[in-house]
């Protein structure tokens, strides 16, 4: 558990041990990277996954494929090789039953990679991968796909409804949403291409740190093109798959630039601050204080003796949310005031 408190470039942490205890430290930079939880596919009943255990996820396989796994890395299920396995992507991805809109954009490759491994390790398999889009964006992807299909691994573009069992064996029941028709494909072994959650208390850390969360749960870079790894919080900045979903090239690059990010006001011993920030008029101001409870950045302080609101300049990031809410006009943003405002819109008409 971190506690943070502080400014901009001064940061100061408070740590919780987990044996008891805690540590103060101060800091000048602080890097989020809190990675990601893989989607429990226990949360889509109707594929069988902890009901059967045929139905694996790809990281039970690539648990199963190491050579120190209990099979020694042999894919076997029950004491058997499967003989006709069957992939299923997008679980947990781009699935507005379980409230997922987002592609989780390793799973496509995953697939393909296990898929070579079973092939490699049993030859005579049949292989099949149910998949909605194919996205092999990174470099030398494309090929590898290709790679993959071409040693006999049948993708096939439809919807999964359930995953059954006819005897012995499981039944894949979709809709090939090429052909119109729905189909079932027996199988002994189903492995499910699980996605990429939020890492847990990732909402509680952003309160924490003052930052900003998407829609999607994950933590809200400053900008996805010009501050990928920037928060709206300068000192603060974001690293890996606490973004989104990502695979290793684009995390290992993120983390370097997080890196180098981090190091600058270090280095510097000083950071840049833009003028735009709320100002108080002190003989206006009620001690209303809604400004206080409308700022994200906590950068609002109420002065008990004096009864007026105070501004912490290097936390508030000129927003505007508090001189809007503020009834008497006493809360306005530097540079942008009410007054300055119409002086400009009367020029221009």
């Amino acid at each position: 558990m971190v506690e943070v408190e502080g400014y901009v470039g001064n940061f100061k942490a408070r740590v919780r041990r987990a044996g008891g205890g805690e540590t103060e430290l101060g800091v000048g930079a602080i890097v989020v990277a809190t990675g990601y939880e893989v989607f429990d596919a226990r949360l889509k009943p109707e594929l069988g996954y902890g009901v059967y255990p045929e139905v694996i996820t790809t990281l039970d396989l690539e648990r199963l494929s190491r050579d120190d796994s209990p099979t020694g890395g042999r894919i076997e299920i029950n004491g058997r090789e499967p003989k006709n396995v069957v992939f299923i992507k997008c679980v947990g991805s781009r699935d507005k039953s379980v409230g997922v809109e987002y592609c989780s954009r390793v799973c496509c490759m995953t697939a393909a990679k296990q898929a070579l491994y079973i092939r490699d390790k049993i030859p005579d398999a049949k292989i099949t991968v149910c998949y909605i889009d194919v996205r092999t964006f990174g470099k030398g992807h494309e090929e590898f796909y290709e790679t993959v299909q071409g040693r006999g691994v049948l993708y096939r573009r439809g919807t999964v409804s359930e995953v059954g069992r006819q005897g012995d064996r499981l039944v894949v029941r979709a809709e090939d949403t090429l052909l119109g028709e729905m189909y079932e494909e027996e199988a002994d072994l189903v492995v499910l291409a699980v996605g990429l959650w939020p890492a847990a208390g990732t909402s509680g850390l952003a309160k924490t740190l003052r930052i900003s969360t998407g829609s999607d749960g994950f933590f809200l870079e400053a900008h996805p093109k010009l501050g990928p790894v920037e928060t709206t919080t300068d000192g603060i900045v974001l690293a890996g798959c606490c973004v989104g979903p990502k695979d290793i090239t684009d995390a290992v690059s993120e983390g370097h630039a997080a890196a180098v990010k981090a190091s600058v006001p270090l280095f510097l011993g000083r950071v840049k601050k833009e003028p735009l920030v709320a100002c108080i008029d002190e003989e206006v101001c009620a001690g209303c204080r809604l400004c206080e409870n409308a700022c994200e950045y906590a950068a609002l302080v109420f002065d008990e003796r004096r009864q007026v609101m105070t501004v912490n300049d290097a936390l508030c990031r000129g927003c505007g949310a508090c001189s809007a809410i503020c009834p008497s006009g006493a809360n306005q943003v530097k540079n942008t005031t009410k007054k300055q405002i119409f002086v400009m819109l009367a020029e221009l008409v």
